[in-house]
């Protein structure tokens, strides 16, 4: 039996959902880091003989915003994770989410090992680093964009394989050389088998001390690619609607310590994923966010458990960004360039009084959901990819 190794750095759960499907043909080892805030997937569920779960790094703790630091831990994540590899032995590694300094280590452990290693790419490293240090300093974005995008193109070409999530990423790959037969597109998807529509749970509504009205729902990471005063802008703007943000990042930490926050935004952690159908049937509609220097590099997955959930969504995001042409195709939301405040507003306002309207994007999500997320029609891909590289 072939043994693989899917590594998520994030430990999502439409990535485990496809580490369980894969485990009906293959051995498969699911490894995560222990330690990451982000939207984690309920791990007890699924497991069985031929999947077994490994959390890495219960150990390393630090501050996103200390990059420096951040980095000098990546490495070390990176050496455990090679451990791993080095004892399991695996004939595939596909390593997703992961940081470039720790994604160079297993890159190098499968080489060792003689592994084929599939790249899945989330977004960019190097684009995301340079384009965040701009705002500190441009001759530090300079240096150290320069080091990252060097290590990052180096791992691509040592790629078996490189899965993209955007078909916007292969231009990215090609204008650094990268052959086009070694590049397979496989968008992300949502978890449609446990998502699933309910009525509102009003004992749980009443748990979290929520009022029973019209209510706009954020989760998942709020962090350095976000705008955090988008939501306070748009509360401030409709003081009858309730904003449910359940999430982590630093930009939840920092609404957090604002002390005048807006009376109509309730901030919960971010909950377990066994909760997560609940928090996600609070809403009426949902919102997504995306800053414009993100969008070259980054896709908000956040979106595609939104549309399983069957309700609207509103993204602010620049419209090229693989997450707009998402919504606008599945006829599921509304999407606006970041700080066109004033007709997301209005839009906001007329999907409340527009009940027809509401429930006709909301039944849009749920049919595209059903249509393109099939965890069977996507392991075959992935099975292929398997097969194209050995």
């Amino acid at each position: 039996m072939q043994r693989i190794i899917v590594h998520d750095y994030a430990g999502h759960p439409f990535t485990f959902e496809l580490s369980k499907e894969l485990s009906k043909k293959m051995m498969v080892y699911h490894i995560f880091f222990a330690n990451d805030p982000g939207p984690k997937s309920d791990f007890n569920i699924g497991k069985n003989k031929n999947l077994k779960l490994m959390s890495v790094g219960k150990h390393i703790n630090y501050d996103k915003k200390n990059f420096f630091l951040r980095f000098f831990k990546d490495i070390i994540y990176g050496l455990e994770v090679k451990k791993k590899i080095n004892k399991l032995k695996p004939n595939f590694i596909i390593s997703a989410n992961c940081p470039t300094f720790a994604q160079q280590s297993i890159i190098t452990a499968a080489n060792q090992n003689n592994a084929k290693f599939i790249m899945w790419i989330q977004d960019f490293y190097s684009i995301a680093v340079e384009q965040t240090l701009k705002k500190k300093s441009f001759f530090l974005s300079f240096f150290v964009g320069y080091l990252f995008k060097f290590f990052e193109k180096r791992q691509v070409k040592l790629s078996n394989g490189l899965i993209i999530i955007s078909q916007d990423f292969k231009k990215i790959l090609l204008e650094w050389n990268i052959k086009t037969k070694k590049i397979f597109f496989i968008p992300n998807w949502g978890n449609l088998k446990k998502i699933k529509i309910k009525k509102l749970n009003l004992v749980f509504l009443k748990k979290l001390k929520l009022k029973k009205k019209f209510r706009v729902v954020y989760t998942g990471t709020l962090g350095l690619k976000h705008n955090p005063n988008l939501i306070i802008n748009m509360a401030q703007k409709n003081s009858d609607i309730e904003f449910l943000i359940s999430a982590a990042g630093s930009g939840y930490d920092d609404l957090k310590k604002i002390n005048h926050l807006p009376k109509n935004i309730k901030l919960l952690s971010l909950q377990p994923f066994n909760v997560f159908n609940k928090v996600l049937n609070c809403a009426d509609v949902f919102l997504a966010m995306l800053n414009k220097e993100a969008s070259n590099f980054s896709v908000p997955s956040k979106i595609l458990n939104y549309l399983c959930a069957g309700k609207p969504i509103i993204l602010s995001a620049p419209k090229e960004n693989l997450a707009c042409k998402t919504i606008l195709k599945a006829k599921a939301g509304k999407v606006f360039a970041p700080n066109n405040l004033k007709e997301l507003n209005s839009f906001l306002t007329n999907l409340k009084n527009n009940k027809k309207l509401k429930l006709q994007m909301g039944k849009n999500s749920r049919k595209y959901a059903e249509k393109n997320f099939d965890i069977k029609k996507i392991t075959n891909k992935f099975e292929k990819i398997f097969k194209e590289i050995t």
